[in-house]
C-alpha cells in the first residue's frame, strides 16, 4: 500500500508514476537514505581504525 492511498484526496490508481508529491517524497526518502548511509561509513571506518589503533598496542607474546 502507498503512503499516499490513505491521505491523498486526489488519489486514483496508478497516479503515484506521475504526481509531484510523490516523486518529492521518493526524492526526499532517498535522501535520507543516502545521508545515513554516509554517516554509517563514516563511523564504521572510525571505529575500524580505533579497533587497529588498540590491537597495535596490545603487548604481544614472544614467539619462541
Amino acid at each position: 500500500m502507498l503512503p499516499c492511498q490513505s491521505k491523498c484526496p486526489s488519489y486514483r490508481e496508478g497516479c503515484h508514476k506521475t504526481c509531484p508529491k510523490w516523486r518529492q517524497f521518493q526524492a526526499e526518502q532517498q535522501a535520507q537514505r543516502q545521508a545515513k548511509k554516509e554517516y554509517l561509513q563514516f563511523h564504521n571506518a572510525l571505529c575500524a581504525q580505533v579497533v587497529r589503533q588498540c590491537r597495535a598496542i596490545q603487548c604481544r607474546r614472544m614467539a619462541w
